[in-house]
């Protein structure tokens, strides 16, 4: 499936706001230094909407920026979200199917889960703080968290067209 220059170009506006919500809204919104995941609720969406080879480079770019304002190791959070968009992507080809609301909130809540036990893999190394204590004070409330702020993105006229358009490229020419 090809992308047009046009839709590239709005998927760079739309992760331009989107990583400004990360890093000017997320900090608003923090409860107890868990925040939601804004960029991973895009690389998500751009993965159900253009597939996985587009969530790939979205969710490379995203990480790196991610990256880039935080003190870990650059490239961590891009090897995350691409591995995310990479799995996720595959298995959503496989299906025939629309997401319900309920199944893209448990896909986003397990992305979300996998991402950040993975990234503690190798953020956590050197530190004084177990994998087990990393999981539940930050993965699973995380996780939780960016689940809401994606079920609320799924309510949205932008959540839903993510869909509609999704099915509609699947048709093949000359059947109606």
């Amino acid at each position: 499936m090809q992308i047009a220059l046009g839709d590239i170009a709005k998927l760079v506006v739309w992760g331009g706001l989107v990583f400004l919500a990360q890093t000017v809204l997320a900090p608003l919104i923090d409860i107890n230094g868990i925040r939601p995941d804004f960029l991973l609720i895009f690389v998500m969406s751009v993965t159900l909407k253009r597939g996985r080879y587009a969530g790939l480079a979205a969710g490379f770019l995203a990480g790196i920026a991610q990256d880039s304002i935080s003190l870990g190791f650059l490239g961590v959070m891009a090897l995350a979200k691409c591995s995310i968009a990479f799995w996720s992507g595959k298995w959503l080809e496989k299906r025939d199917s629309d997401l319900s609301s309920i199944g893209w909130l448990i896909l986003i809540v397990i992305a979300a889960f996998v991402q950040d036990i993975f990234a503690g893999l190798f953020l956590l190394q050197g530190s004084s703080v177990g994998m087990l204590e990393y999981i539940f004070r930050s993965v699973i409330p995380a996780g939780f968290y960016t689940g809401v702020f994606g079920f609320l993105w799924y309510l949205t006229p932008f959540g839903k067209r993510r869909y509609i358009r999704r099915v509609q490229l699947r048709k093949k020419p000359g059947l109606r």
